[in-house]
């Protein structure tokens, strides 16, 4: 567990939050188009949109939380994603969906610069990538239980169900910013000379490894986009099988994310972790194609395997994530530099659904044959530009 006293608050939260984002995302698709009554195509479009509201707010939301304060502006964009999350029960026809989702995804991913610079803030700096770690492995033992929330009022589809998941979801964002309010504030070191503007724009080496490691965040789709296509229209293997490997996922990384994390806090270790990742992670992707047309045991034998692979793959996307982008940010701009590894993040989430359908749905078998070599892409890339990186940076 989270050994600091303020940590173990942002754990706290964080695990709170997770449980009403499972419980929505388990849900959000069926209550927009069932009972809102919005055609998938709007929901689609409109996801779409929020999706690139994202990617636009979260580097400069970043930059702002540099000046603010961390602590301030993570508080605040919880306080946003928690009543915009409560106003989708406002939500009639498409210009209101359009606003609410945009606001909501915009500050939900603005989180992600200034939560790291919170986190990196209140830890010794030989403890802050084991405390991400943690942090993310609470999350997911958060979502896993939202989920079973989530399946719950799925089953029931009646109205005070619905507005109870709404309730739920908008309540632990807001009581995670109540928390995040009473940790200490946290003050980036002075800067050694003034400057403007947003300057990780103009750090090439450390924009094309956020770049590299929004390609490894397409994983995440894989589980929740592509492998359900894939299951009920190219094979006969019981649909079920996708959940069983969310919840391998979902476990994997409660118990091994801290583990990976503490063997990966260099940059050049991060840089082979991430050769592993993509390996791993393209290696899934054809054992998943191996079990195009086929059902029984041989394919769930397969699929387990595949899903195996996939949250080896994860785990270390995760941890060498962090061990570039925060050994190699300046430590004045933690919420900017941070932030730039969210947009790269909130742009595979945008491209994803379309590229799962395309690849996964659309083309089966040769669909993830491609998709194996969008993952190499990292893996190979990976080393270069972290060397460039490092002889960019001061000593």
């Amino acid at each position: 567990m989270v050994a600091q006293g303020p940590l173990r608050r942002l754990a706290a939260g964080t695990l709170i939050s997770a449980i009403g984002n499972g419980a929505w995302y388990t849900s959000w698709a069926i209550f927009l188009t069932r009972w809102i009554g919005l055609s998938p195509a709007t929901v689609g479009l409109g996801m779409t949109l929020a999706g690139a509201c994202g990617v636009a707010a979260a580097t400069p939301l970043g930059w702002i939380a540099d000046r603010v304060g961390a602590r301030e502006m993570f508080a605040g964009l919880l306080i946003l994603q928690g009543l915009t999350s409560g106003a989708y029960v406002l939500v009639h026809g498409t210009a209101s969906f359009l606003i609410v989702a945009c606001l909501n995804q915009a500050a939900g991913s603005g989180t992600g610069g200034p939560r790291n610079a919170l986190v990196l803030g209140l830890c010794d700096r030989e403890a802050r990538l084991e405390a991400l770690g943690q942090l993310r492995a609470i999350s997911h033992i958060g979502w896993a239980l939202g989920a079973v929330a989530g399946g719950v009022v799925i089953s029931v589809a009646t109205e005070p169900a619905y507005l109870a998941l709404l309730a739920l979801n908008a309540g632990t964002y807001l009581a995670y910013a109540g928390l995040v309010v009473t940790v200490p504030r946290v003050s980036a070191p002075s800067r050694s000379a003034p400057r403007t503007g947003v300057r990780v724009v103009r750090d090439a080496p450390y924009m094309s490894l956020a770049g590299l490691m929004g390609i490894l965040a397409l994983c995440w789709a894989m589980l929740s986009s592509g492998l359900p296509l894939w299951v009920t229209l190219h094979t006969h293997a019981p649909r079920a099988i996708s959940a069983v490997v969310v919840l391998i996922s979902s476990v994997g990384i409660a118990a091994f994310q801290v583990r990976i994390s503490r063997g990966i806090t260099a940059p050049r270790a991060a840089a082979t972790g991430t050769l592993l990742s993509g390996c791993a992670l393209a290696a899934s992707c054809l054992l998943f194609a191996l079990t195009a047309g086929g059902g029984g045991t041989g394919v769930i034998v397969l699929m387990v395997a595949a899903a195996g692979l996939h949250l080896t793959g994860e785990l270390l996307f995760v941890a060498s994530s962090w061990g570039l982008s925060v050994p190699l940010m300046p430590p004045d701009a933690p919420g900017e530099y941070q932030g730039v590894f969210a947009t790269g993040e909130a742009v595979a989430l945008m491209a994803a659904p379309a590229l799962m359908t395309t690849l996964i749905a659309g083309w089966g078998q040769p669909g993830w044959i491609a998709l194996a070599f969008i993952f190499l892409v990292p893996a190979v890339a990976a080393l270069p530009v972290t060397q460039w990186a490092l002889r960019t940076r001061p000593a």
